[in-house]
This record gives structure tokens, sequence and C-alpha cells, in this order.
């Protein structure tokens, strides 16, 4: 029973504490606290660790199935599957480093919880399997003011922090009738605790300084959220994408003005394939171009289904044409229209596991039979070689001031950053690095149904703001559509499922945060101690296997 209510007391704790599944984010920094006294309980009693990691198992089981249960609403075996992996993968994580404290068994050795974790999550948004959900520093999405200074370590800094304080809270545990050594971990743990949110609340009357100071820039950009229907409506047999078109389009030109740079509509709002090369023989291409040109000064960036052939295999992605030596490949992808440049795509690269990426297809290409039917295309879809940004001409403003003529536009760059690509930091970080100066994110959360899931998706929106110190424009199909500062703030913010529209300036930046030229060095630093830490541990068998043969 003791087992037990540890073990659910620890899922209980850090379900509670993440985002939108109750949001009292201080539970988070006591959330392993049970997990470390249900192990030391083990290790006292002698017990075999396999059992240990049973116990483990169950409590990650939960916290998984307690923060991302809708998962299931779009696709229930994928729900399953992506709980139960996650779960197992979190397991092996926490019983690698306890195999390591338990045979070094130091202070460092303890400590060693943190950069494996680290690394764990580093890895986890790199692979095939990638889920990034439950990244502990996603934990602050509602709390940006806690950590502005994501703008150098990103979200992996938050991890070591709420790691840190666990572990500090439990040794506070342990020493507790210890007058003088209680009050030692006292302070430190409100040292650790407030420094950062300290620094943070200074920080932040700084975020939105930047060269635009010297040389301001805006864009003004209207954000459509059509609110279509991705069960019943965008991929029925009846859907079109002419419909659909003169539906945004109607939307649209309610909001744009002769001051409208960029118009901004959402992940597959053109749900039906087509060929990339051939916009301008489709009808609802050629509407679109002409809408562009009528609008003053407006672009158009649009999430679309589109195909490209091909004559040769590009990638796993590739499918041969029948009778032909032609191949195929369909996308995930963001269009940019402007008013004299050709169309510009970007596709979507980092995937969702089974319903556009079949994990470990290109090593084993009989799986890719068990992809996922999610609407629009099924399968591995074909990816960007390295993340991509588009380009726009705009007019720059002086402060206060509108637009004085055509011959000061200026060419900037979008981060066109579709759906699921929002919670990679670190892809983010490269569009910005590569010259974004602003991103925009198009997707569509209407799988989930009105559930925590579309609300989470938009507070980690949030953390990308900060960690590149830019403004973030949001068009979801169904809601949450907003725009965000660069400090995190939510700026607008539109109700879910509900037909709507706004219009936002924001502020161009071209400078680039320690985070964004830097990437997660946070994880390299990890390296470097795991790699010290196992030096000991394998140094720590060789004395025990020599003892052992004298």
């Amino acid at each position: 029973m003791k087992n037990y209510l540890l073990a659910l007391l620890s899922s209980t704790l850090l379900i509670l504490s993440f985002p939108y599944t109750g949001s009292f984010t201080p539970f988070v920094f006591i959330g392993f606290v049970p997990l470390l006294l249900l192990r030391q309980q083990f290790l006292a009693s002698g017990k075999k660790p396999w059992k240990l990691a049973l116990w483990t198992y169950f409590s990650f089981l939960l916290w998984n199935l307690g923060t991302t249960w809708w998962v299931a609403n779009a696709s229930i075996s994928g729900g399953i599957f992506a709980f139960t992996v996650n779960a197992l993968l979190m397991t092996l994580v926490f019983g690698s480093w306890s195999l390591i404290d338990r045979k070094i068994s130091t202070c460092y050795s303890f400590i060693m919880l943190i950069p494996i974790w680290i690394l764990f999550e580093f890895g986890h948004h790199r692979w095939d399997l990638s889920w990034p959900w439950l990244t502990l520093g996603n934990y602050f999405s509602v709390r940006t003011g806690w950590v502005q200074w994501y703008e150098w370590t990103g979200t992996l800094g938050g991890s070591a922090w709420i790691l840190l304080v666990n572990l500090l809270v439990f040794r506070l545990y342990n020493v507790y009738r210890d007058v003088a050594k209680r009050n030692q971990y006292i302070f430190t743990i409100l040292g650790v605790l407030l420094l950062p949110i300290v620094v943070s609340q200074i920080l932040i009357p700084f975020a939105t300084f930047s060269d635009i100071v010297k040389k301001p820039t805006s864009l003004n950009a209207v954000v459509l959220q059509p609110n279509i229907d991705p069960y019943t409506e965008k991929f029925a047999a009846s859907a079109s994408n002419e419909a659909f078109t003169d539906s945004l389009i109607n939307l649209a030109n309610r909001h744009v003005t002769s001051e409208t740079n960029l118009v901004i509509a959402p992940e597959t709002a053109l749900p039906l394939s087509f060929q990339e090369d051939r916009l301008h023989t489709y009808n609802f291409g050629q509407r679109l171009s002409d809408q562009v040109q009528k609008w003053p000064r407006a672009n158009l960036l649009i999430g679309a289904s589109t195909v490209q052939i091909l004559n040769h295999k590009q990638s796993v992605a590739s499918t041969p044409i029948p009778n032909t030596n032609e191949w195929y490949e369909s996308y995930n992808a963001s269009l940019l229209l402007t008013k004299k440049e050709a169309p510009q795509y970007a596709h979507k690269s980092k995937l969702v596991p089974g319903v556009e990426l079949v994990p470990f297809s290109a090593y084993l290409p009989f799986l890719s039979a068990l992809a996922i039917e999610n609407g629009g295309t099924s399968g591995t879809l074909g990816v960007e070689k390295e993340p991509k940004t588009l380009q726009i001409p705009v007019p720059t403003y002086g402060s206060g001031k509108s637009f004085t003529g055509n011959k000061h536009n200026e060419i900037f760059s979008l981060a066109p950053i579709i759906c699921y690509e929002s919670i990679y930091g670190d892809f983010v970080r490269q569009q910005v690095q590569k010259g974004a100066q602003v991103l925009c994110i198009l997707t569509n959360d209407g799988w989930w149904g009105n559930t925590p899931g579309y609300k989470q998706h938009f507070s980690f929106a949030r953390l990308r703001a900060i960690e590149t110190r830019r403004w973030v424009l949001r068009s979801a199909n169904t809601g949450i559509s907003g725009s965000i500062d660069p400090s995190g703030k939510i700026i607008k913010k539109t109700a879910y499922w509900t037909k709507t529209a706004f219009t936002q300036t924001v502020q161009l930046r071209s400078d680039k945060t320690f985070y964004a030229t830097y990437g997660d060095w946070v994880a390299g630093l990890s390296v470097s101690w795991v790699f010290i830490s196992l030096s000991l541990f394998l140094q720590h068998l060789s004395k025990k296997n020599r003892k052992l043969q004298q």
C-alpha cells in the first residue's frame, strides 16, 4: 500500500502541475520526491531492482495518461502506443540513473539524475519516436514570468531547474531532524527556487528591446481561424479546395486594409493534395493569386497538402508511380504567395509519429503498412533537408508612423512553423538563426476536441517567443489562434471552435538570443557530466572485479 501511495502521489503531483491539467505549477518542484522516496525504501529493504522498475513504470504511465489522455481522441491505438512507450522510456532513464547511483553511491552520482534526464529529453526531440510534449521545461509555459532566462538555456534549463529542486527537497526530507543541515537545505532550496524567478522578473522589461529601436520595421498581419471541422468537413468526400478558398478569401477581406502586409491561414487550409509546380493551373490557385494581386500590399501564407513529381527516389517518402519511371512525394506544406515572386513552399519536417511518419520505415520498409489514417495524406511524408524560412517584401515604418511609399520596401524572413514543429525549440531557433524575424505557426488542433490538448499546444508557443525573442502569430483552424510578444505575453487570443480573424501589428527583429545562437548547450554540458560519471562507474566496477579475483 505504501508503494502504491508513493507512486500515485508522484504521478498526481506531476499531473496537477502540468498546464491545463491543473496548472498548479509549484507542485512540479516536489513531483519526483515520492518516487525518490519509493526508490530509497526499495534499496533499504534489499528488494530486487526490477520490482522498483514496475512501480516506477506504473507512476510514469499514470503521469502520461493524466496529462495527454486526449491524444486518444484522434487515434486510440496511437494514444495507447504513446502512453506506454513514453512511460517505458522514462522508466529506463530513471532506472539507468538508479543503477549508477547505487553502484557509486556518492553525492555526485545522486545529482546525476539531472544530466541523464536532460540527455533523454534532448534525444527524444531527435528520433522517429519523438514525443517531447512532457519535456519538463514545458511546465512553465503558463508561468512565463518565471522563465525569461529561457533565452539563454531553452526549455532544457527549466528541466534541470525542476530536477535540482526535487533532489534538494528529497535531501531535506532525509536530514530534517538535524537542525543545522535542515536549515542549510531550506536556505539552499529557497535560493535555487527564487533566484531564477528574480532574474526572470528583471529580464521582462528588456524582452522587447532589440535593433528595432535603431531600425524600426513593423509587419501588419491578419490571422485567420476558418473553423472547419477536420472530421466532418475538411477531409469529407464533398470537400473542395475551391470552396475552402472562397471561404478564406471572404473571411480575410473583412479585415485586410491598405496597411496589411501578410494574411495567415492555418495548416491544411487547402486540404486536398495538389501538384506544387502546377498551382496556377487549378481554379483555386488562380483565385488565390488573383486575390493577392488585388490586395494593396498583403501577401498570403497558407497551409496546404501538396505533391511533387520526381524522376528518382528522393527519400523513404518517395512512392513509385505505377507503369512509369517517376515517383511522387506528399507533403504537409506551407505556401507563400507574394505579388511578384513565384510561390514559395516549406514542407513540415517534424512529423507526427504514426500519422505523418512511420517510425524506422527507412530501415524496415514493411512498417509503412501500419500508418494511421487521420485525414489528408498518411504514411511517411516528405520533409525539408533543414529548417527553412520564407521571404516577403514589407515596408519600413517609423515609430508611430504609417507606411510612406513602396520605395522603402525591404525583404524580411518569416519562420513557417507547422503544427507539431512548434514544440521543438531547437528547430524553431534554427529558423531564427537563418534569419527569421517573426514566427508564424499554422496548425489544426481540432483532432483532439475540446480537451487540454489544444490549450497546451498554444501555451507552448509562448516558450518559443521567449527563447528567440520573436513575435508569434498563430493561426489555428479551430482555435486557439493568437499573437504572443517576445516576452511570452499573450496579446490576442481567440475563442475555441469559432470562425473569426484578427489584426496584429508586430515588430520585426533581427537580433539573436544566446539560445538562438548556441542551441541546446545544456545538453552538451550534460554529456560531459555523464561521461565523467560513467568513467567513475567503470572504475568502480574494475576495482570490484580486482577484489573478487584476489
